[in-house]
């Protein structure tokens, strides 16, 4: 008996030397979704939502992610024919919001917003120029990273690259903040992997979209300078 156990520490020790540290695990991840230099250019990103054609499907939906701190979202006709549009803008700290064409009063950030502009480059870059996430740990297939002030947990498929994005809620938040980002079906874009269907889950929610991206894509800079014009369509930082 004494030497089984003997056995099992010699295999127990071996298997902790051999453990990935999150370090080496986190370097594997950022070459896999395209490495640093690739991910570190890039400046802006289209992000072109389509509802998937699954029970928990989303709005259509498009994005625009100008890198570190501004972002346009639109959210397409769902229930009662509601259109929603936001320009986020943390330069300035002031939101822009525009519903049905009509124009809203600027306003502060919320932390909900500003969770955005971390979470827009971590989901789909992983690390930029700008956000450089720190790992802390690994435990499997699961690595935690500390960005933005929040604790993240990604699940890495056996490409290294997240299939799940999890982030822990801070301790001193009432009520709880936790986001839930599945990731799947990853195809290359201009040298970055990104993901074809993204699903995001609150709580018994879930929005499922399938998913197109342009890299870099051209901007008119004004539309984050005023609230945009959705009679014009719903990429209106094309409009000059």
């Amino acid at each position: 008996m004494t030497r089984y156990y003997s056995i099992a520490a010699i295999l127990a020790a071996f298997a902790a030397a051999h453990a990935a540290e999150p370090d080496e695990v986190w370097e594997q991840a950022v070459k896999a979704k395209g490495g640093r230099e690739r991910l570190h250019s890039v400046h802006a990103l289209a992000i072109f939502m389509t509802p998937a054609n699954v029970n928990l499907r989303g709005l259509p939906t498009n994005w625009l992610c100008v890198f570190p701190d501004r972002y346009f979202e639109f959210d397409g006709t769902g229930v009662g024919g509601r259109q929603r549009a936001i320009v986020v803008n943390r330069t300035t700290g002031l939101v822009a919001a525009d519903e049905t064409g009509i124009p809203r009063g600027a306003r502060p950030l919320s932390a909900a917003e500003n969770d955005r502009l971390a979470l827009n480059q971590l989901i789909y870059l992983l690390e930029s120029a700008w956000l450089k996430p720190k790992p802390v740990e690994v435990r499997h297939n699961v690595l935690f990273v500390e960005a933005a002030g929040r604790t993240y947990k990604l699940s890495l498929n056996r490409d290294h690259l997240p299939e799940r994005v999890v982030s822990l809620p801070l301790p001193s938040e009432k009520p709880k903040t936790t986001y839930d980002f599945h990731l799947q079906h990853y195809r290359d874009f201009q040298g970055l992997q990104l993901p074809l269907r993204v699903a995001a889950v609150t709580g018994a929610h879930q929005q499922t979209w399938d998913v197109d991206y342009e890299v870099d894509a051209r901007y008119n800079p004004k539309l984050f300078e005023r609230t945009p014009d959705l009679s014009k369509g719903p990429e209106p930082w094309r409009q000059r």
